[in-house]
Parts: structure tokens; sequence; C-alpha cells
């Protein structure tokens, strides 16, 4: 079962129903973890979701706080728009200014393994944000835009990642990156 860590996502349904075509979920609140909570879901994965605040511009304490929580777990993890920014954070990345933008990008992908696997290296993705982070010492960028240079990253050695984009609400091509996670969820608990 993947864990869906809910940031206050007004479009949280989308994440369920695509995540739901792959494999089990459970979605909790950010605001009710607790290392308690987590050990009783015992997931194989977790999904942070998107949230409508700019993290350059909103007091992510007790946000930060809840999802250094979950990186206790030995599990991947994937940040989706400010669930990256979130994750990017907790890993001492710096927010910065980025202007709203609710449209589609092109996406250049970097490194086609992973979260990518089985997609050109371009896709047109939907944003949803305002804000962006910069990449944290010991992740790799694995993707990039015209608007973002961080538009997805993955932690050195670790199942980790961060996608500024929102694969939920992107398509086929949006689900072939949540198919990969889920399929690279599988393999680290075998």
């Amino acid at each position: 079962m993947i864990l869906i860590v809910d940031c206050g996502y007004s479009f949280i349904y989308k994440l369920e129903d695509l995540v739901d075509q792959y494999i089990d979920y459970k979605t909790i609140s950010i605001y009710d973890i607790t290392p308690e909570e987590l050990k009783a879901i015992n997931p194989l994965a977790v999904i942070i979701s998107h949230a409508h605040i700019s993290i350059h511009e909103t007091n992510v304490e007790k946000y930060i706080e809840k999802i250094k929580i979950t990186l206790t777990l030995d599990v991947p993890v994937l940040g989706i728009g400010v669930g990256h920014h979130l994750l990017g954070v907790c890993f001492d990345a710096r927010p910065a200014y980025e202007p709203y933008r609710n449209e589609t990008v092109a996406v250049g992908i970097i490194d086609t393994d992973g979260i990518f696997d089985k997609l050109p290296q371009e896709v047109q993705f939907i944003k949803d944000n305002a804000g962006t982070i910069s990449i944290p010492p010991g992740f790799q960028l694995l993707a990039s835009s015209d608007y973002s240079i961080n538009e997805a990253m993955k932690k050195n050695g670790e199942d980790i990642y961060g996608v500024q984009f929102l694969p939920e609400v992107s398509g086929n091509l949006g689900a072939v990156v949540i198919d990969n996670f889920v399929n690279i969820s599988l393999a680290k608990s075998n």
C-alpha cells in the first residue's frame, strides 16, 4: 500500500484515482502524521501531495516537521508540486520566487531511468504552483524546464524523488511517472 500524505490539496481525489490504478493506497492528512500512525500503516512507499500554498511566502515549519517523520521510514518517497518543495527544504534546498503558473510546460528529462523510464526526453506536464527550490545537497537533477531548473530531483543512492509538475493532471505521461514510482516501490519491497 502507498501512503498519500495530503498537504491540503483540493484535487487529492485525482492523485488517489491515479495511484489506485496501480496499487492500494491510504490517504492521511499531513497534520495527522505521527510515528505511531506510520508504524500502524506500514506503507510500501509515501507520496507527498501538492498544496495550494507558496513555499517562499508561507511558514512551512509544521509541514517540514511532519514530512521529516515520514522520512524516518525506509521506503521510497515522491513529493509532487509543493510536496516536492517541502521535501527539498527538508534536505536544505533554498526556496525561491517563481511566478504562479497554471499551464502545460515542456519539461526536459535529463535522466530517463527511474521515475522517467519509458518517457521521451521532452514531455509536456501541467504545473499549478508558485515558487521553486534549489537542488538540495546530495540530490541529482532529473528534469528541467524554461521556468524552473529543478523540475525533478532524486536523492543520490536513495529512492527519494520530487517533481514540481503534477502527474495526476498531466494525462497518460503523468500516469507513467506514477506507474514507474509504484514499480520502484514494489521492487524495493521485494
